[in-house]
């Protein structure tokens, strides 16, 4: 019932967003294997707000 409630906008930005947010975490894994886990939860915070900001940038809102 959430993806009703989804725009077609913010579906994509959504989506891109995990999508940017996965290929971050498993680049940082790559290059830094015994990275502290408080580091890896600001990483991922981190690059969620800005997967978003391209994501919305890139998918915006049709009204």
């Amino acid at each position: 019932m959430g993806a009703l409630l989804l725009r077609r906008g913010s579906m994509g930005m959504a989506l891109f967003t995990g999508v940017f947010v996965l290929i971050v975490m498993l680049f940082i894994e790559y290059l830094i294997p015994n990275i502290n886990a408080l580091i890896k939860i600001i990483v991922v915070g981190l690059s969620a707000m800005i997967g978003g900001m391209i994501g919305n940038k890139l998918f915006p809102n049709k009204q």
